[in-house]
């Protein structure tokens, strides 16, 4: 089968996904989105302003800043994607760095490998253009609970609303509607108390990802996927700000008992 993942910047659970295919023997294509340029990332930052406010926007930016105080940068979530791992796996499968998913140059490449499947690791929003030049489907780990926690950031959203039963993980085909798609795999993560809050957030990442390879081994054993359409309505979370993370770290702290 043909598979082409769809990645930001790189991503380490991308490299999971690739190298679990390609352990599989399967044709691999990682497409992965350079960073935004400073432009398109001023105009995603008008954009929130106008329809967040400025004070949620402020916000935002403080979290992006500071976030390290209370999200330690040298937890790894797969600590075994190192440089060398990383650069073997992209020599083992096609690898493209693209500007825009949705360009013309971008298409017709994805066009003429024909993937059966599309798998989104680290991806932003993606329009039918592309979604819908897999054979088989485009799909999804989101890491929510949906249709309840929709959109970013949606583990630390829980924590900051002290919902720790809502934390988990959904994977879902993908539609126009934003984690909107048919689910494939919901599974609830009870979020362990023995960690300290970064590794805690990691832990529910890494079950996360066992999920979503759970279900393309299905696929590859030729097992039949069960389609489960969500629920309307939940919340749509925006990228999490600096309140709402110490909110979460305070919450974590009087969960895990400390």
């Amino acid at each position: 089968m043909k598979w082409l993942i769809l990645t930001t910047g790189h991503l380490p659970e991308a490299h999971v996904m690739a190298d679990f295919l390609l352990r599989q023997s399967q044709d691999v294509a990682l497409f992965n989105i350079k960073r935004r340029p400073r432009s398109q990332s001023l105009a995603v930052l008008k954009r929130l302003a106008k329809k967040r406010g400025l004070v949620y926007l402020a916000d935002l930016l403080l979290g992006r800043r500071f976030r390290k105080l209370y999200l330690d940068p040298a937890v790894k979530i797969f600590p075994n994607m190192t440089e060398d791992v990383v650069a073997d796996i992209q020599r083992r499968c096609r690898t493209v760095d693209i500007d825009d998913p949705h360009g013309e140059e971008t298409i017709h490449q994805v066009s003429q490998i024909g993937p059966d499947y599309i798998l989104l690791l680290g991806a932003p929003v993606v329009k039918p253009a592309l979604f819908t030049l897999a054979r088989q489907g485009t799909l999804n780990w989101h890491h929510g609970l949906s249709p309840g926690y929709r959109g970013s950031d949606c583990v630390l959203w829980a924590m900051a609303r002290n919902e720790f039963d809502q934390i988990g993980f959904t994977i879902h085909s993908v539609s126009e509607v934003v984690d909107g798609g048919k689910i494939i795999l919901q599974r609830a993560v009870p979020v362990r108390k023995d960690l300290d809050f970064s590794e805690a957030i990691a832990d529910v990442a890494r079950r996360g990802m066992d999920g979503f390879l759970e279900v393309v081994g299905r696929i590859l054993s030729k097992q039949e996927l069960e389609f489960t359409a969500q629920e309307k309505g939940g919340t749509h979370y925006p990228p999490i700000g600096f309140r709402a993370i110490r909110r979460a770290h305070g919450n974590y702290r009087k969960y895990a008992g400390r």
